[in-house]
Order: structure tokens, then C-alpha cells, then sequence
């Protein structure tokens, strides 16, 4: 960075021109690569497009403000960071701290991006914005492809600032594909090709068409500039042929080199973007979002000081590291960002939409990548930061929610807020002078509009899908297209979207309601087994137990994330409450669906001691100590199994079925002693 800096007179410039410099330097990936020359969009010869216009009532409704630069850290938590932040590893982050206002964000249930990044920047229920899973199912094909902005139902604090007429730059946020029309510049989500498969971005992902060009030569500079020697910053042990080998990667997620590499150049991509839109744009709102403090996390976490008993010694040793590292490189940037702002008096606000499982609590069992369990690393206490407020530095954090982002920042641009929002800024923001306005609507008008103009076919959304899968929000067994029934029925909504549906309004006190979400969830795709479990909870919960009983061991058959414990934990409830048969029928059928459990094998097996079956309790044993041999459990469970009711019968009846059982013969002969 140094280096890049050298080659123009500091005295000559002024210093939001040296913070720019800096930081396209840093989205380049250090003084290694030098300057850049960056395309000059050329005109567009695309045909008319919708053009974002000031509404003169929505220009007159607003008041005075202050520019603010937003930087989501997907996943980042003070958890995680205050050690960093102790050890001197974030100095950056350290200064920021200490001259402004950090705070604790609470999430919502449930703890997916998509879903709480709409409702951080609408300021809406996820009912009311619409946005309720990563995917759907495109009306007519029935195609799965993401979610994307046309789902979304209410206006974002962009689409206000832009009806008055204020420049706003949205870079990589979940769900804004189709880039809808903005006074500026929005870069959507499908820009970045996660998993590199060798294809351009989609068009749509640039707005306005004619910056497409000089987006995608950022891109392809930064895609070749996240070289070897940029990964041998993190891996110093990378040889050139494991590189070459990432880098040829089709799955970046089965590798934790490739899914690095991938991280990075997310990361630099959107930083440079950013550079070159606040310097030319000069917006009075920019969003810079970061999946990649999360992603780290799903990758890296795992790795994670101390080593779990899962990682061996060399995969410690070699990537216990790279997360410290990596945030140790967003620290670098928000030096940049926070001289950004300084040039030009704007605030400078940090949020994220949860927090991450970064130390005690970490999942032992629970892969941070895998479907359905990616999210059991989520944390409900996210971070946000306010530095340039001119509020006075506070030591104490507030604590706020997800949904107070968008007051925060209507607030702080002097926007008028919507109608209804009875939503507070974050303190210590004062509420905005301006009046409510319905911005409902415009919103409403336009998103019709939007939607007569789209393209027939998804356009990019097969990368995203592959996206998904390999982050682990989207399981291997969800069918890539709905049936037509359920399309008919779900109006393009996933079984997903209805389960998260029913756990809002479970969360909320509407049973009801959540009921039939789930009970929807299951029409669409009756092998989701979340919807399945979610079901028999609430089920469980109202005393219908014999279907509630069914959906537990259907969930269990489809590998429910923690589904062994919930089984075991409600035979156990069934025993204490003195109905053993329901408990052994319970654990029957779940062993009929999944016999591959042993912990649920030894509990069926000690309910059978107590009922004096010895030969099934002995054979439960049996193959539990056959597929857990290491769990000293099951031989002292098997143990137990000859001198049932006092004798050994049921061994012997075993050695007649089966006279090469050397354990059956060593439990006689212990029994015999």
C-alpha cells in the first residue's frame, strides 16, 4: 500500500483522494499489484431501461442529513472480536471503538441471511417484506433460482433516499437481483460468481446497464490478482500445484483452499467497487456488504483455537490461523473506509445480522457448512458500531435489534420515515424531524413495473443455487424444481420459506398460524424434516401425540440436525410420565426409519432390560457396540444383557442363532465369573 501511495505527492492531493487511492489499493490486494487503470463505462446500446427519478413530495418531505457509509459484517460479533481486539490484532476496529458507539444487535428467529438483511434495510417483519428463504421456484418453469428483489414486498431505505433525490451506492446484499433502479450505482448479489465456473455475471446485475462494463473489469482484475502469492499470505505452506488445483475447483466448499480464495476475492471485489463509486458517485448512502466475515467462519471456525477432537494436529496447525488473518485484513479496510468517511463528514456504520459460534459453544458434532446445521453456528448477539455521529464515545453498549438499522439510518440521511414503522433508531440517533410519509405506494407502482419488464428465464441462477448448497443452506435432497401441484399451491414459495413462515409466528405467540405454515411446508415437500420437527414440536406441545410421534421419526429418518437427541429426550418423557410402551413404540419406529443410530439402539435396548426382553436388549447392544465401538457405553450396556431378570438366557439364546459371537461369549464368561 505504501508503495502505491509513493508514486503521487500526498502534499497535491486532498485527503479523500488518498483515502481512495488507499483503498483501491487495498481492493487490488496489496502494493504487490500497483495501480490500475479502470475501464470507462461505454454507452449503453442496451434497449430503454426503468431510470430511478426524484419524486418531488418524497424530495420535500426530507430534511438535512448526513452521508453514511454502512458496512454489513455478516456474522461478526463482539465475541469474536473483542480478543482480537485485545491482542492488538484489530487496531483499526480498536480506534473506532473508542471513539464511537458500539452496541450488541439482537438478531431474529430464524438467523438467515437473506431474510434479516431485507429486514435490517426495510425495517419490516419478514411477513410484511416478503423475503423468507434463500430460493424459490420460478412462476411458470417452476425452476429453483434465488430469491431475489422482485420477492421483496417493501421499499429499502435505498429506495427512499433515491425518490429524494439523494445518490446511494448498494453493493452485494442478499435478495437485489434484479438490480432494481436507484439514483447511483447497485451491484446485486449475482454479480459474484461464488464458485467461479467460468461465466460472466448475468445481465441485471449492474445498475444503472452502463456500468456493467466497468464492473465486471474490476472483477476480472481482482480475479487476477488474487493470486498464489496473495494465498501464500495465509498458507505459507501452499505449494504451486495445490493452487492450481483450487483454483481449477468446481466445488470451492470441499476444500478449505479453493473456498478461501473464493472469500477473498468477494471480499476485494466489492471493496474496490466501492472506491471507485464513492469517489465518482459521491453517495449519501453507501452499503458495502461483506459475506465473507461469515463465510470465514463456515469454513474456518471449525479450525478455530482450541483444536476440537475432530480436527487432527496438521489441519490445526495449517488453518487454525487463517480466520485471525483474515479479519486482520478487514481491520486494514475499515482504516480505509473510516477515511472515507472522515473526508467527507459522513458517518461511518458498522452492523451485523448475527453473530457466530466462534469459541465455547462451538458444534463438536455439527458441520458449520453442512444443510440444516450451518445455521446452529449462527449467534443471536450481532455488533454494530456508530463512529461519526457527533455524538459523544461511549464505553457501555446499547443494545438494540435488527429491525432498528433502517430508523437508524432514514434517521441519520434526514429522510421522512414510513408510515406505521413505530420502529426507534438506534440510540443515540435523534428521531428525524421529518414527518412519516407513505412510501407504500411508489414502491408498489414500480415493483408492477419492474415485473412486467423481467426476463422470461432466470438469468445466473444456477451458480447461486450451487452457491447454496455448498454454504449449506440448501440440502443436496431439495428437488431443484417444483412439482406442478405444489407450484399451483405455493405460488413459487419453497417449503422452506413456509417453515420459516410458521417459526415467526411461532416465535410471535401464533400458533395457529404456525401450525399452518408448517403444515404448508410439508405440502410443498413433505421430506423437510426442519418442518417435520417444527410440526411435531408444536403437535407435542397441544397433546396429539400419535402424529406429533409420526413427524419426529419422519424428521428423524431425514437426518434432523440433533434429531437423535429429540427422539431420545421425548421416550425419555414418555418413561418418566410411566407410558413405556409409548416410548418403546416411539423408539421402534425410529429405528425402523434410521437403524444407523446407536445411541437410540442402547435407550431401546435398556427400556427392554426393564421389560425382561434379554434378547432384544441384548441385540440393540450388540449393534450399537458394532457401530460406535469406540462408545464404552454400549459394552457396559451389553454387559447387563445375560444376567437379565438374573439370567443368561438371552446370551445363550444368542449363541444358538449365531454360535461366532466372541462377545456374546466373553459377556457369559464374565457373567459365568
Amino acid at each position: 500500500m505504501s508503495e502505491t501511495r509513493s508514486m503521487i505527492p500526498s502534499q497535491r492531493l486532498p485527503s479523500s483522494l488518498l483515502a481512495f487511492v488507499a483503498l483501491a489499493a487495498f481492493a487490488c490486494g496489496g502494493p504487490e499489484a500497483g495501480p490500475r487503470r479502470e475501464a470507462e463505462p461505454p454507452p449503453s446500446s442496451a434497449r430503454p431501461v426503468l431510470r430511478a427519478a426524484t419524486v418531488p413530495e418524497i424530495e420535500a418531505a426530507a430534511r438535512p442529513g448526513r452521508p453514511v457509509l454502512f458496512v454489513g459484517l455478516d456474522g461478526a460479533d463482539w465475541q469474536h472480536l473483542d480478543p482480537l481486539i485485545a491482542r492488538g490484532e484489530l487496531p483499526e476496529l480498536a480506534r473506532l471503538v473508542r471513539e464511537g458507539r458500539p452496541g450488541v444487535l439482537e438478531t431474529e428467529h430464524p438467523p438467515l441471511s437473506p431474510i434479516l438483511w431485507t429486514t435490517m434495510f426495510t425495517g419490516s417483519s419478514p411477513l410484511e417484506h416478503g423475503v423468507l428463504d434463500f430460493s424459490r421456484f420460478r412462476p411458470g418453469s417452476g425452476e429453483r433460482e434465488p430469491v431475489g428483489s422482485e420477492e421483496r414486498l417493501r421499499p429499502a431505505v435505498w429506495n427512499l433516499a433515491s425518490w429524494a433525490g439523494r445518490p446511494v451506492t448498494v453493493l452485494g446484499l442478499w435478495a437485489t437481483f434484479p438490480a432494481e433502479p436507484v439514483q447511483g450505482l447497485l451491484v446485486a448479489d449475482r454479480f459474484f460468481a461464488f464458485l467461479d465456473m467460468g461465466g460472466a455475471p448475468p445481465e441485471g446485475t449492474v445498475f444503472p446497464p452502463e456500468r456493467q462494463a466497468w464492473a465486471r473489469e474490476i472483477l476480472r482484475q481482482v480475479e487476477e490478482e488474487v493470486g498464489f502469492e496473495t494465498m501464500r499470505g495465509y498458507l505459507p505452506d501452499l505449494g504451486e500445484a495445490e493452487y492450481r488445483r483450487a483454483l481449477a475447483a468446481t466445488r470451492p466448499y470441499d476444500d478449505p483452499v479453493s473456498a478461501l480464495r473464493r472469500i477473498l476475492v468477494e471480499t476485494r471485489v466489492y471493496a474496490r467497487l466501492l472506491a471507485g463509486s464513492w469517489e465518482r458517485d459521491r453517495p449519501e448512502l453507501a452499503v458495502l456488504y461483506l459475506q465473507g466475515t461469515d463465510s470465514i467462519g463456515h469454513m474456518f471456525a471449525p479450525y478455530y483455537p482450541p483444536r476440537q477432537a475432530s480436527v487432527s494436529p496438521a489441519d490445526f496447525a495449517r488453518f487454525g490461523g487463517v480466520a485471525d488473518r483474515y479479519f486482520r485484513e478487514i481491520d486494514r479496510l475499515l482504516g480505509e473506509l473510516r477515511r472515507l468517511a472522515e473526508a467527507r463528514g459522513a458517518v461511518l456504520f458498522l452492523a451485523s445480522d448475527h453473530g457466530f459460534t466462534w469459541h465455547e459453544g462451538r458444534p463438536e458434532q455439527l458441520s458449520s457448512f453442512a444443510n440444516a446445521t450451518a445455521a446452529k453456528w449462527h449467534r443471536k448477539e450481532g455488533m454494530y458500531l456508530l463512529h461519526g455521529t457527533g455524538a459523544a464515545a461511549s464505553t457501555q453498549r446499547e443494545r438494540g435489534g435488527v429491525r432498528q438499522v433502517a430508523p437508524t439510518l432514514v434517521s441519520l440521511l434526514g429522510l421522512a420515515p414510513p408510515v406505521g414503522w413505530g420502529v426507534a433508531p438506534l440510540a443515540p440517533v435523534a428521531a428525524p424531524a421529518a414527518a412519516p410519509f407513505g412510501y407504500q405506494p411508489y414502491f408498489d407502482r414500480e415493483r408492477e413495473r419492474r415485473l412486467a419488464r423481467a426476463p422470461a428465464a432466470p438469468q445466473g441462477g444456477e451458480e447461486e443455487i450451487a452457491k447454496l448448497r455448498a454454504l449449506g443452506y440448501l440440502g443436496a435432497r431439495e428437488a431443484g424444481r417444483a412439482s406442478r401441484e405444489a407450484l399451483a399451491r405455493g405460488a413459487g414459495r419453497t417449503a422452506g420459506s413456509f417453515n420459516n413462515e410458521g417459526l415467526i409466528h411461532q416465535d410471535e405467540g401464533r400458533k395457529g398460524e404456525a401450525r399452518q405454515a408448517f403444515e404448508r411446508a410439508l405440502e410443498v415437500d413433505s421430506g423437510l424434516a426442519s418442518a417435520a420437527w417444527n410440526l411435531s414440536d408444536l403437535l407435542f406441545a397441544a397433546g396429539e401425540l400419535d402424529r406429533a410421534d409420526e413427524l419426529l421419526v419422519r424428521a428423524f429418518g431425514g437426518e434432523l440436525p440433533e434429531g437423535t437427541r429429540f427422539v431420545i429426550g421425548r421416550a425419555i418423557g414418555y418413561q418418566r410420565s410411566g407410558d413405556v410402551e409409548r416410548a418403546l413404540r416411539l423408539l421402534d419406529a425410529a429405528i425402523a426409519a434410521r437403524g444407523d443410530e446407536p445411541e437410540v439402539l442402547l435407550f431401546r435396548g435398556r427400556y427392554r432390560i426393564e421389560r425382561g426382553e434379554c434378547q432384544g436388549a441384548l441385540e440393540d447392544f450388540l449393534a450399537a457396540e458394532r457401530l460406535a465401538p469406540a462408545n464404552p457405553a454400549a459394552p457396559a450396556s451389553a454387559a447387563r444383557a445375560p444376567r437379565c431378570r438374573g439370567t443368561p438366557g438371552g446370551a445363550r439364546v444368542a449363541l444358538s442363532l449365531d454360535p461366532a459371537q466372541p462377545r456374546v461369549r466373553e459377556l457369559l464368561a464374565r457373567t459365568a465369573g
